[in-house]
């Protein structure tokens, strides 16, 4: 019994260190795999998406439960991101969102998708507009800003709908105005603004426990 305990063991610890998805806790984890691994491996990408997408897919067949997604990222393509934050918003399964290190650019919106929005204290989060570039014939050129003006709005919306739970005074003007530039908030700053919920910090009986801080 205890030989097929840990073997099971080293299985899930396998699956979770090669595919990011620890079956037994429900956790899933995006960000930075290893030294070894492609540059953009933590980045928001059709290749990272793809595989995040299967793993909440795996979950949610297999169980409507809690879902815990581990993200520390720097952010990436729009499309890829808010592939990912539709799905989540449209899972029967509750997701906690834990941002960890680092959820800038497209991390911060994904982060918008979870139930709960948890911070570890020293994350920080970044917000902006992104950048766009495009090289081709005049028409197309001409629907491609249309597009980016139309993200830029939904961006502006996906954050206010979370934010104005916790910032009451919060206005659109204002989220479009903190798009402008990078703008970086710590973890209690981030709580404070709206765009995430709790920080994690640990009592002294080591027992996780989260805070409110706003």
């Amino acid at each position: 019994m205890t030989k097929k305990i840990n073997d099971l063991f080293l299985t899930n610890t396998a699956v979770f260190h090669e595919m990011n998805l620890h079956l037994p806790t429900r956790t899933i984890y995006f960000g930075s795999v290893g030294v070894d691994s492609e540059s953009d491996n933590d980045e928001v990408n059709c290749r990272t998406v793809g595989q995040l997408i299967k793993n909440l897919h795996i979950l949610e067949t297999k169980e409507i439960a809690p879902i815990t997604l581990l993200l520390n990222t720097p952010g990436g393509n729009y499309n890829d991101g808010i592939a990912v934050y539709d799905l989540i918003k449209s899972l029967k399964s509750p997701i906690t969102i834990i941002g960890m290190g680092k959820v800038f650019s497209m991390g911060s919106i994904i982060l918008q998708a979870g139930e709960k929005r948890v911070l570890t204290k020293n994350t920080h989060i970044m917000i902006h507009d992104g950048s766009d570039g495009y090289i081709g014939d005049t028409k197309s050129f001409e629907r491609w800003a249309e597009i980016a003006k139309l993200i830029r709005k939904t961006m502006y919306q996906i954050y206010y709908e979370r934010m104005k739970d916790k910032n009451k005074k919060i206005t659109l003007k204002q989220i479009e105005d903190l798009c402008s530039h990078d703008t970086i908030y710590t973890a209690e700053e981030g709580v404070k603004i709206g765009l995430a919920d709790e920080i994690i910090t640990k009592t002294e009986g080591d027992q996780n426990e989260q805070r409110n801080t706003n």
